[in-house]
């Protein structure tokens, strides 16, 4: 004889749920939505803030830009004052200095030739009182021989006046001679100082010629390193908008896939809705639940009886409410 072949276990009874269980799922499920939903929203007011930072970040380029433009226009314009108020100063200072050096100067003779007439007269007088002191007592002698000098000069007076009068215009020239040396020398030193002033202001333009300088070079560093945050703002910009495309990428993706899954889920209430309406002597296996079906489980799990034959479905056709044909569409 054969030996006896053993059957194999009944297969466990399907699992059942309360409506405790069902109801904490539902809670759970809405839980997970809500979270879902809050993180979409998270990352939608990051976008938004990233493009509001980027308009503000465009704002204030353009307005360094037309800082920059109106910078450099006051720059030349500047330095077109600058040049024409230098050359207009530098021309009335030397027009003023020439015409104060000449009422100086004029000022200055006339003083001196005042002090000198002055000295001229206190010198004759000390002179002529030291004369008279020294030589009083030769007076007489003086006189005798003026008298003798008088005859020989109405013997030689002619000699005499003309030897005169060219010791008075050697005496002329020589004081004319000595004026003229005398303001050359005033002149000269007048000159030096007025090169030394002109010296001291080409100097001090020159030092405001070196801030400039210094100053463009400073305006130079900062436009370089303005033009390097702008290539690294450009190179976050681009990250930003290939995160933005990716994001796109993934949301239509999710949005696909949820399409087809409400499709399927459709479709399968469709091929199962025929099935639930077989009668209760079919070969479908029934659960200590009642529940026969995993769409009779989804149905109690998610509170949608329309496509299953049971009470509440049941109470539905009775009331004559057929809002759950719009599930087979």
């Amino acid at each position: 004889m054969g030996k006896k072949k053993k059957r194999s276990p009944a297969p466990p009874p399907p699992k059942t749920y309360t409506q405790a269980e069902v109801d904490k799922m539902k809670g759970e499920w809405q839980t997970a939505a809500d979270k879902g939903y809050e993180t979409r929203l998270a990352g939608q007011k990051e976008l938004w803030g990233a493009q509001e930072a980027a308009r503000k970040s465009q704002y204030m380029l353009d307005q360094r830009n037309l800082y920059a433009d109106k910078l450099a226009t006051a720059k030349a314009d500047w330095r077109t004052a600058a040049d024409a108020r230098y050359d207009a100063r530098l021309g009335e200072a030397r027009t003023g200095w020439h015409t104060e050096a000449e009422k100086r100067y004029g000022t200055r003779l006339e003083e001196a030739k005042g002090r000198w007439g002055a000295e001229e007269e206190k010198r004759r007088a000390a002179t002529q009182e030291e004369f008279n002191k020294k030589y009083g007592t030769l007076q007489g002698q003086y006189d005798t021989a003026q008298s003798q000098y008088e005859d020989l000069q109405g013997k030689y007076g002619q000699l005499d006046r003309d030897y005169l009068a060219s010791e008075n215009r050697y005496g002329v020239l020589k004081g004319k001679y000595g004026d003229l040396e005398s303001r050359y020398d005033t002149r000269g030193r007048e000159y030096d100082e007025l090169t030394g002033k002109y010296g001291d202001l080409r100097g001090k333009y020159e030092t405001r010629g070196r801030e400039y300088d210094t100053l463009q070079g400073k305006y130079d560093r900062t436009y370089a390193d303005y033009g390097a945050l702008q290539g690294k703002y450009g190179d976050l910009e681009g990250r930003y908008k290939q995160k933005g495309s990716d994001y796109d990428t993934l949301s239509s993706r999710y949005q696909d896939k949820e399409r087809s899954l409400k499709r399927v889920n459709t479709d399968r209430r469709r091929q199962n809705y025929g099935s639930s309406q077989a009668p209760s002597g079919g070969s479908s296996r029934t659960g200590a639940s009642g529940l026969s079906s995993d769409d009779q489980r989804h149905a109690l799990l998610t509170g949608d009886y329309s496509f299953l034959t049971t009470d509440k479905g049941r109470r539905r056709g009775q009331s004559g409410d057929d809002s759950w044909k719009r599930y087979l569409g």
